[in-house]
């Protein structure tokens, strides 16, 4: 009967520490560019093998955000919804239609633990043009 208690016990923590881990692996970490004083950021993000990190900003409609990153290994991955940005490529440039949190993620795609450097801005139009 002990025995029994200690399997059922032992299962529910387990089960419970799984979730904690789950629910705080997949949270975005959040960008806030008032906090950080500038409209722009460059960071290095260290990524673990066949991993993803995710990242989420507000934004507001009609800004202009840029987004780049660079990956060494050249397999990895940056995803804005439904857009792809490739690594080393061009920053990905858009006008934002909607004031909404916006989240991005990049993905390492290989057998090995790896870093990218992450570049975003936001700038108002107004301040674009001038």
């Amino acid at each position: 009967m002990k025995n029994n208690i200690f399997k059922l016990t032992a299962l529910v923590l387990f089960t419970f520490v799984v979730a904690v881990n789950a629910s705080l692996a997949q949270a975005p970490k959040r960008i806030d560019f008032a906090k950080e004083g500038s409209n722009s950021l460059v960071w290095e993000q260290k990524v673990e093998a066949n991993a993803s990190k995710s990242f989420v900003f507000k934004a507001t409609k009609g800004q202009v955000l840029t987004l780049s990153f660079i990956d060494d290994t050249k397999k990895g991955m940056m995803e804005l919804g439904k857009e792809s940005i490739e690594p080393n490529a061009d920053p990905y440039q858009a006008t934002i239609s909607v004031t909404k949190d916006y989240t991005f993620t990049v993905k390492n795609n290989t057998a090995k633990k790896t870093s990218f450097r992450i570049a975003i801005s936001l700038e108002d139009a107004k301040a674009k043009k001038k």
